[in-house]
């Protein structure tokens, strides 16, 4: 075993123990179903990670609907049956009253994008302990994602609030963006850590798979995972272009093979473009469309090479080029982005020279009025891929040696990224961010700025406002109520906004008229008497007496 995971199994079984009776968080599924893609894959994998090693005494999970809590319901079923008496998955409703009576070791999202902001400004104002939160980024560059890296910079982030990004570029980016938004926010903004995405290496070992009948058995097979879509993914043709020079040097290509295996747009001919330019260059090229996993992991073992020329900012780690160095394979793949964390050059893989002008501010303004697809697209054609490197990487890969050699280095560098050790990483990090100094519960700041403050904004839709000095009484639905003699109506969803056995208290209450001051008085310590009383008056359990006549309002 190498050192890095020897200190990472360390790590783990210390964190192991110091958790075992802590609870962690969460607002998401991390489960999601539909097309295979690199989020789903890392968001499912960080859970199989976590509940694997089992570091926390409970883990709870706020989800928005049922349809998701299903769905992780099977997830725990499948993969760790045994932990489900430790897993709750609660109504998103339920989150205020469990942060007041829960300590909580942390909070992990699976999207720092969504609501990591507004998370913090609850957790400030109605938490037991401030916890560390934290959030993951996925892909970056989308022209909204800057609304939604505002909710960072204000004035409620804490020292134990913290972006995790996957490669040290997307960090760079991250900061970027925080630093950008804090030249026209002043506000604190959140710790930026680097914690890579893992993969499953046993999942990728050596197997025997069945062969997929359209590759070739005998050529030298060079294998592109992914979408097939320089709007999304990368540009095939400066790769074509590095074959057929390769060709006009005088290297026979009759021994080569160009597999293509992912998802092309949708009514694109981008594939049989591609077909038609390999033809003219002696080049065999097959396009294997959509592939399911165990097709995808057949063609992975089927590969010599595993070539991915990343040139659009949409990607930001690289997972196909981590699994593919799972599988033992050598990898040639851009100098660019999160790839050149995952490729140690000249050892496990090649990496090839890319460069951009950084003259796009034309782009930016315009972006939040196109399509994601179209200012992608030109974002990616204005980063060059070094063609003539490229040819001669694929030159060096053509000698079998050099092949095996590096494939086994990548399979033993891969093992430092396994979930296993990649989990121990984010103990270690909650750890940190727990003891980092922080207000104590209530006292930070808990106004977020992005928040809509309904009952601010709203004020003059009403008549009037309830005020002290309103007399409320029961109404004689109330006290037919009150005698289990008549039944409120309570719609779905808000039963947790109201208390019924508060109404009987406040129905016993008002049998005589009081003031709505004195009925606060002496409901004191009642946290959902103002949201009970509107009901009841709007259900003619209650009323004010008087003051909402039609004289009244004249």
């Amino acid at each position: 075993m190498n050192t890095h995971g020897k200190q990472a199994r360390i790590l783990l079984r210390t964190g192991m123990a110091q958790h075992s009776r802590s609870i962690w968080g969460t607002l998401d599924s991390f489960v999601e179903g539909g097309p295979i893609l690199g989020r789903k894959v890392a968001n499912a994998g960080f859970l199989q990670a976590l509940f694997g090693a089992d570091p926390f005494a409970e883990y709870h999970f706020f989800l928005p609907d049922r349809q998701s809590g299903k769905a992780l319901e099977a997830f725990v079923q499948a993969a760790c049956p045994q932990l489900s008496g430790k897993i709750r998955i609660l109504p998103r409703t339920d989150l205020p009253a469990q942060l007041a009576s829960t300590a909580y070791h942390a909070f992990h999202l699976s999207d720092c994008l969504t609501a990591q902001g507004f998370l913090a400004a609850l957790r400030n104002c109605l938490a037991r302990n401030v916890f560390p939160i934290t959030g993951v980024t996925h892909s970056l560059s989308y022209a909204r994602y800057g609304q939604s890296f505002a909710q960072h910079v204000w004035a409620g982030v804490t020292a134990r609030d913290c972006i995790v990004a996957t490669s040290t570029a997307g960090a760079d980016v991250v900061r970027e963006e925080l630093a950008a938004l804090g030249e026209v926010i002043s506000a604190p903004v959140p710790h930026v850590a680097v914690v890579p995405l893992g993969v499953w290496c046993k999942d990728f070992n050596a197997l025997e798979h069945a062969p997929v009948s359209a590759v070739p058995s005998s050529k030298i097979v060079f294998l592109v995972p992914g979408r097939i879509s320089p709007y999304s993914k990368m540009d095939l043709l400066p790769l074509l272009r590095s074959f057929q020079r390769l060709r006009q040097s005088g290297v026979e290509l009759g021994e080569v093979c160009l597999v293509l295996a992912g998802s092309p747009d949708e009514g694109a001919s981008l594939p049989g473009t591609l077909t038609n330019l390999a033809a003219n260059i002696g080049l065999e090229l097959i396009v294997v469309r959509c592939p399911d996993d165990v097709t995808k992991k057949a063609l992975l073992h089927r590969a010599d090479v595993v070539v991915s020329l990343a040139d659009n900012p949409q990607e930001t780690f690289g997972l196909t080029i981590l699994e593919a160095a799972a599988a033992g394979k050598p990898v040639i793949a851009s100098d660019y982005d999160g790839y050149r964390d995952l490729v140690r050059h000249g050892r496990t893989g090649l990496l090839v020279s890319t460069l951009d002008s950084g003259e796009v501010d034309d782009i930016s303004l315009l972006a939040p009025l196109l399509y994601d697809s179209t200012y992608h697209l030109w974002l990616a054609q204005d980063v060059a891929v070094d063609v003539g490197e490229l040819a001669g990487h694929l030159r060096v890969m053509l000698q079998k040696s050099v092949r095996e050699s590096m494939g086994r280095a990548a399979r033993e560098h891969a093992q430092g990224f396994d979930w296993s050790m990649i989990i121990g990483r984010y103990l270690e990090l909650w750890d940190r961010l727990a003891v980092e100094p922080a207000p104590e519960p209530g006292q930070g700041e808990s106004r977020h700025p992005l928040a809509m403050h309904h009952g601010r904004i709203f004020a003059g839709y009403p008549s009037r406002r309830l005020r002290e000095e309103d007399v409320l009484e029961a109404t004689d639905l109330g006290r037919a109520v009150y005698r289990s003699r008549d039944f409120p109506v309570v719609y779905a969803g808000i039963e947790d906004r109201i208390d019924l056995e508060l109404m009987r208290k406040v129905l016993v209450l008002a049998r005589r008229p009081l003031s709505w001051a004195d009925l606060r008085e002496k409901a004191a310590g009642e946290e959902r008497l103002v949201a009970t009383v509107l009901w009841m008056l709007k259900g003619d359990l209650l009323r004010v007496a008087g003051a909402l006549s039609l004289r009244n309002l004249c």
